[in-house]
């Protein structure tokens, strides 16, 4: 699964100011379950409803479901990379370059 093999990377993206999470489809239960079950370190949120899905356009082409991917949002709230990726977890040398890139942005003031 990738979010195990995310795993690996998630103390250099937290040491990035990053969290990561996973959103779930499933009840509360079952996505508790779910992370009960593979070990998480990442808290999995459940969005039966899948809004924060749709609210990010992460919905899977011609479906109802959410697509394997990531969002990474600055300080200031704005998403700067939205990726679907179904290899995710083999690709996390690539996020963490990702948020490097973002760090190194200073925010703009308004």
């Amino acid at each position: 699964m990738q979010l195990v093999k995310l795993r690996s990377a998630v103390g250099r993206i937290r040491s990035l100011g990053a969290e990561v999470f996973a959103i779930s489809s499933d009840r509360h239960d079952g996505a508790r379950q779910v992370a009960a079950d593979l070990r998480f370190t990442m808290p999995v949120l459940s969005n039966p409803g899948l809004d924060v899905v749709y609210s990010y356009s992460m919905k899977a082409p011609d479906s109802t479901t959410a697509d394997m991917g990531y969002v990474l949002i600055d300080a200031a709230g704005r998403i700067r990379t939205r990726q679907i990726d179904h290899r995710l977890g083999d690709h996390a040398e690539e996020i963490v370059h990702a948020l490097e890139r973002i760090a190194q942005v200073k925010p703009v003031r308004e």
